[in-house]
């Protein structure tokens, strides 16, 4: 991100403001790595000034008085300064009765959630997208791969675990939805910047299906970058997803969840990463496919629609149907979603718990915690 050569003063600045950015983002759990489309992407989604503004701000939450204090600001000029930049999707604005607190939010969320949520559509978005794709294609899909601790986990569809009783609580749909009392939908941030980009593949699948709850939910129906639902349409969704052959992603953490993606192979940041660079960014469930090779017809539906490219069809002595090949499920690939076993017509498919249950963060802050470890960054 080196272009201050033979620039004049004033462009000098713009650039500086920049870099320190992203430096201060940097400092963060995921990095912001260089090459020569950052600077033009971070232009095309924030102003300078909004840039060296942003690079003072704590990624903790702060009341706005202890902001104020910290910036030496009047109260009342930070809030009108603040709100905008929330309402943008720079900040992550709460609110309880008596107190507003502001953080500032990492690269991904600014750069690859909070924009396209809304699902607007202008040609400021579509320059974005476009960049915003080649970034992640050039350097920082890197981020997302060859972790241990992943962004997004994979949680089974329901009906397709073989022994509904053994079923983790953090990994029971029902029971997550149960906790939560306040949901929105969204665009899904990344099909939504493929649509936008003219040079990115075209896909078939709902864009309208990114599920919030909780605090997100709140704040993104409050900045218009979802609309409230009820707890009954959001399980709708979540069936016409799991129909559509769309992979669960929820939050990976054991705690305090609020996202389920419906994720495409196509599009999803966290599955293209496998698909594009050959790097694992979907954390996989705690279960695995198991098939039973006697009642398998063979009929490839299975093939088609696992999003890890993890079933073939192979010639099984096993085998009692006419094409003498059954399933096979490659070692290593199985992300444990169930999409697979939804759709299978004579129910040969289904999930079992692995031989070891994985270790998911507890909560957000083990889990920034431990990425930001991984990537070199001690924090807290």
């Amino acid at each position: 991100m080196d272009e201050s050569r033979n620039l004049n003063p004033s462009a000098m600045a713009k650039i500086q403001a920049y870099k320190k950015l992203v430096e201060h983002l940097r400092d963060w759990y995921i990095g912001l790595p260089d090459a020569d489309i950052l600077l033009p992407l971070l232009e095309a989604r924030l102003t300078a000034d909004e840039a060296a503004f942003l690079a003072n701000l704590p990624f903790l939450p702060q009341t706005l008085e202890q902001l104020a204090e910290r910036l030496n600001f009047p109260p009342e000029e930070l809030k009108a300064r603040l709100d905008p930049l929330a309402e943008k999707g720079l900040l992550f604005r709460s609110a309880s009765r008596n107190t507003i607190r502001y953080a500032l939010n990492d690269s991904m969320f600014s750069l690859y959630r909070s924009p396209f949520w809304s699902g607007k559509s202008d040609e400021n978005m579509e320059k974005l997208a476009h960049l915003s794709n080649r970034y992640f294609d050039e350097v920082y899909g890197h981020e997302f791969g060859a972790y241990p601790t992943m962004g997004l986990r994979a949680i089974p569809i329901e009906r397709t675990i073989k022994d509904s009783r053994r079923v983790l609580p953090y990994e029971d749909l029902i029971q997550v939805l149960e906790l939560e009392d306040t949901f929105c939908t969204s665009h899904c941030p990344c099909r939504q910047r493929k649509k936008l980009d003219p040079e990115a593949p075209t896909c078939r699948h709902e864009t309208f299906n990114c599920l919030h709850f909780g605090r997100l939910a709140r704040y993104m129906v409050k900045e218009g970058m979802g609309r409230e639902i009820s707890r009954e349409e959001t399980l709708e969704i979540l069936q016409a997803a799991a129909e559509a052959g769309l992979v669960h992603g929820i939050s990976n953490t054991r705690e305090g969840m609020d996202t389920i993606c419906n994720c495409c192979s196509c599009c999803c940041m966290f599955l293209e990463s496998k698909h594009k660079l050959g790097l694992y960014g979907h954390q996989p469930s705690n279960y695995i496919l198991e098939i039973n090779t006697r009642t398998c017809q063979g009929c490839g539906l299975c093939v088609q629609r696992c999003p890890m490219k993890a079933l073939e069809l192979l010639a099984s002595p096993e085998a009692r149907n006419k094409l003498g090949k059954v399933s096979n499920l490659k070692e290593g690939l199985c992300l444990g979603c169930g999409v697979c076993a939804y759709k299978c017509p004579t129910q040969s498919l289904g999930l079992v718990l692995r031989p070891d249950e994985q270790d998911f963060p507890k909560n957000f802050r083990e889990q920034v915690y431990r990425m930001g470890k991984e990537r070199g960054r001690i924090l807290f």
